[in-house]
């Protein structure tokens, strides 16, 4: 009875509840309980997830659609994230959701829309797994194995759930896992197959090889493989490349070369030879660098109007390999070419300067250049001619012998093997001839009695040959000219000597350089000088007095001169030491002339400044300093000459000359003894002298 009863409520509220949504307009289709149910997700992986659901009614409207919507926060909306199912009916289905985030936990929840409304099932939650490394399903077995490349590769299935962002092969010859610190390849990014190119590899060598794929997590490997390369030959595939740009001495060619035989390439270029059809890398050569590839050579230094055989070579450490021979002619050698004449310059009454620049040899040396001139308008090398050395260029010329006031023609001219070619003339007028200038006379020298030494310089002889130059002098006319007395110093513009003689003793002449061109004579500026003095025993000279003059056969006479020694005015010690007993004074003579060294071989060898030799050797009188101690010969003139010279003592007077360790010589003023054992202790009178 209870179950009846409870079935007759039962149906009671279905009815109800059927009358009410037959009955309204304003149903809900979103707020209909479990009329989408979310059943269950499954396949979860880094990025993406499978989740199921089940539409129970459509409420009398027919679906607009169906599928499952997901985010990260919990009950997400069809206004977020969603995932729409292809077909919109009753039933179970399920979406695959993708692009994911790793290591993330989400929330969704089916959904089915229509004219009603959306209504949801209620939201389940799943967490994506962590990224990974790329997940590599093999590395591609070599191929294409040459002496030096191969060709390989890899697959890559999984990202790991993080971009690739690089991928390729990595290699080594002594490794046997090799990883990405080894060599590598760097083929793109992103999963899939990939090619990899190997090069630079060493022949006849094995090598261990794997792909490898790098993301954000790390880089993955395939498994390993080994290839061996094949043994490296001679360099192959060599083309010589067409001559070009043919000159009598230049030429373009080149070539190509399309594999290295798996041994590096460490020359190149291109080898030929005039005498040889099949030119070799022994003959002349360019080098063009290193490697395979195209290269271009300059053939230089050919001979003109000659046949030369030429062809590319290459060279690697197996030997040398060539390509095909071709033939080319030079162009024949002609005269020089484009030759200009310099315009004329520092133009003066003898000189020019000029010059020219030869464009082209003509395939020929130039071996002489210059330019050539003549009083005629086409001079040639016939006429005069400079020699401005050889080859192309740019050259100087010094004109020179040239007449004043004439006009004269000149250009250049460059000769080689074949001929001499000319350039165009040009035409100057040399400046008019003047008499000689910048005439300078000499300072007057050795002046004696009778003679006296000068001469001149010339800066410019006018333009005319200098045909006679010297000095003119004379003691009446301070403008002495060639009428008065002269020398002749031969001619031309050179510097000179000149010796005036028969001179006037202590008579003031007048001295000027001349020089003679067929314009005239010029004069320098004039110089005043007077001539010594007659000299004589006792006459006051030259800060003191003269003590003896220096006749024929004595060292330090001059003929035609007057020479000879001077004696202070009075003593310089009445009594002194010769000084250093028991030294022995290496050197020292008695001769005359002899005293001066003597005098610095005492002061040297003795330290002692109040001896004989010292007081002289530092005596200043008269304004002079070169005193000296006479030697024994020359200390003898002036006890001959004592009364002349005057001041003398009639006593014993030390000499510079040594006779041994502890006596040296000395004379007596009185009676004119020399005497060789006076000890050098003992003190005498010194009389100093000094040359003139």
């Amino acid at each position: 009875m209870k179950n009846v009863f409870q079935s007759k409520i039962v149906l009671i509220v279905i009815g109800v509840f059927t009358l009410i949504i037959s009955c309204t307009n304003e149903f809900d289709y979103g707020k209909l309980q479990n009329a989408v149910k979310t059943v269950e997700f499954n396949n979860v992986t880094q990025t993406t997830a499978d989740v199921s659901g089940n539409v129970l009614t459509d409420n009398g409207a027919s679906l607009s659609a169906r599928g499952v919507c997901y985010g990260t926060s919990n009950n997400p909306t069809i206004s977020g994230l969603k995932k729409v199912f292809n077909t919109a009916t009753l039933g179970n289905y399920t979406c695959t959701l993708d692009n994911l985030d790793p290591s993330t936990t989400y929330y969704a929840r089916a959904y089915a829309t229509n004219s009603y409304g959306t209504a949801y099932g209620l939201s389940v939650t799943f967490t994506t797994l962590q990224a990974t490394v790329p997940i590599i399903s093999s590395t591609t077995a070599a191929n294409l194995v040459t002496a030096t490349t191969a060709s390989t590769g890899g697959i890559i299935t999984n990202s790991g759930a993080s971009n690739v962002t690089s991928r390729g092969v990595c290699y080594s010859s002594t490794a046997t896992i090799p990883t990405i610190a080894n060599t590598k390849t760097n083929d793109g990014t992103g999963i899939g197959t990939f090619i990899s190119s190997l090069t630079g590899l060493t022949a006849n060598t094995t090598y261990y090889i794997r792909a490898y794929a790098t993301n954000g997590i790390g880089t993955a490997y395939g498994d390993v493989k080994s290839f061996s390369t094949t043994t490296a030959t001679i360099p192959v595939g060599i083309t010589t490349t067409s001559v070009s740009a043919v000159t009598q001495t230049t030429a373009s060619s080149g070539g190509n070369i399309n594999n290295d035989g798996g041994a590096t390439i460490t020359s190149r270029g291109v080898c030929w030879s005039n005498t040889s059809s099949n030119p070799t890398i022994a003959n002349t050569k360019t080098i063009n660098g290193s490697g395979v590839g195209a290269f271009l050579s300059s053939l230089t230094t050919l001979s003109p109007g000659t046949t030369y055989y030429v062809r590319a070579y290459a060279t690697n450490s197996v030997g040398t390999a060539y390509g095909n021979v071709i033939t080319f002619t030079t162009v024949s050698a002609t005269i020089p070419t484009g030759i200009t004449t310099t315009t004329l310059s520092l133009i003066t009454q003898t000189t020019a300067s000029s010059g020219g620049n030869i464009a082209t040899d003509g395939g020929a040396t130039v071996t002489s250049r210059g330019v050539c001139w003549s009083t005629s308008s086409s001079p040639t090398i016939a006429n005069t001619k400079t020699i401005d050395g050889s080859g192309i260029g740019t050259f100087s010329s010094a004109i020179t012998g040239l007449l004043p006031g004439t006009t004269y023609y000149v250009r250049a001219y460059a000769t080689n093997s074949v001929g001499t070619a000319y350039g165009s003339s040009r035409t100057f007028v040399t400046s008019s001839g003047t008499i000689p200038t910048g005439i300078t006379t000499t300072s007057l020298s050795s002046i004696s009695q009778t003679t006296a030494s000068s001469g001149g310089t010339i800066t410019s002889n006018g333009g005319a040959t200098i045909t006679a130059k010297g000095v003119c002098w004379s003691s009446t006319t301070s403008t002495p000219t060639t009428s008065n007395s002269i020398t002749n110093n031969g001619t031309g513009s050179t510097s000179y000597s000149s010796s005036l003689t028969g001179l006037i003793a202590n008579t003031t002449y007048y001295v000027r350089a001349y020089a003679t061109n067929s314009l005239g004579t010029a004069y320098g500026n004039t110089l005043t000088f007077t001539t010594l003095p007659n000299l004589a025993v006792g006459q006051a000279y030259q800060g003191g007095i003269i003590a003896y003059i220096f006749t024929s056969g004595d060292t330090g006479y001059v003929t035609g001169q007057t020479h000879g020694l001077i004696a202070t005015t009075s003593n310089q010690s009445t009594g002194v030491q010769w000084g250093c007993s028991g030294t022995s004074i290496a050197g020292t003579n008695t001769t005359l002339g002899t005293g001066l060294a003597n005098t610095s071989a005492i002061v040297n060898g003795c330290t002692t400044t109040t001896i004989a030799a010292a007081l002289c050797n530092n005596l200043s009188s008269g304004g002079y300093t070169d005193w000296y101690l006479p030697s024994r010969d020359e200390l003898n003139k002036l006890y001959l000459n004592k009364t002349t010279i005057g001041g003398f003592g009639n006593v014993p007077y030390w000499c510079s000359s040594q006779v041994g360790t502890t006596t040296a010589w000395s004379i007596n003023f009185s009676t004119g003894t020399l005497s060789s054992t006076s000890t050098k202790s003992t003190s005498m009178y010194v009389r100093a002298i000094r040359n003139f």
